[in-house]
């Protein structure tokens, strides 16, 4: 059975923007995986839905990154991509009961056709006028935003390390190895 995590989504600060749960898969001890099947419900500051997709969150110890791929909940296939640009956190573990990172407003989206965009500059600009943490990280933040532009465009980097097609399988009734197979397998 899947070890069970929570997701917390904060702001610089401290106060939370979003939370949600979802499942370890361990694939690797290099990032960590974390399967939410659609039907989840989904606690962000504005409003709380229950997601119509599957989503897996990809975390990296002191990354300046997080990213979030949605799935079709019907056919598996790619819908869309986030990556956040957050600042590094070295608690990420297989067995985290909580996998906690801090936005640090900037984003790079990837669209459904594989189209890719960055968002929020002003956002950033503005928080670094009022938060000494988000002017301190302007530099590490860009390069970060742009790597990943790049990245997400060729699909290299972390991002080969994801599907474009998530089997639809259950992934809450396998043991963790029989889940990190399949995953492995689909990339």
């Amino acid at each position: 059975m899947l070890l069970e995590a929570n997701i917390r989504k904060m702001l610089v600060d401290g106060g939370q923007w979003a939370t949600w749960s979802g499942y370890h898969i361990p694939v690797s001890e290099e990032y960590f995986v974390i399967w939410t099947p659609a039907g989840t419900k989904m606690r962000w500051r504005p409003g709380t839905w229950i997601s119509p997709k599957h989503q897996l969150t990809y975390f990296w110890r002191d990354a300046w990154f997080t990213i979030h791929i949605a799935y079709d909940s019907t056919s598996g296939h790619f819908m869309s991509g986030y990556c956040d640009v957050v600042l590094p956190n070295s608690d990420y573990t297989n067995s985290a009961r909580e996998l906690i990172y801090t936005d640090l407003y900037i984003d790079v989206v990837v669209r459904e056709d594989y189209s890719v965009y960055t968002k929020d500059h002003e956002v950033f600009d503005r928080a670094a006028q009022r938060f000494p943490i988000v002017e301190q990280s302007r530099r590490k933040s860009y390069e970060t935003l742009d790597q990943l532009e790049v990245d997400a465009k060729s699909w290299t980097g972390p991002f080969a390390s994801m599907p474009r097609l998530l089997p639809l399988v259950d992934f809450t009734q396998m043991s963790p190895d029989e889940a990190a197979a399949i995953l492995r397998a689909a990339h």
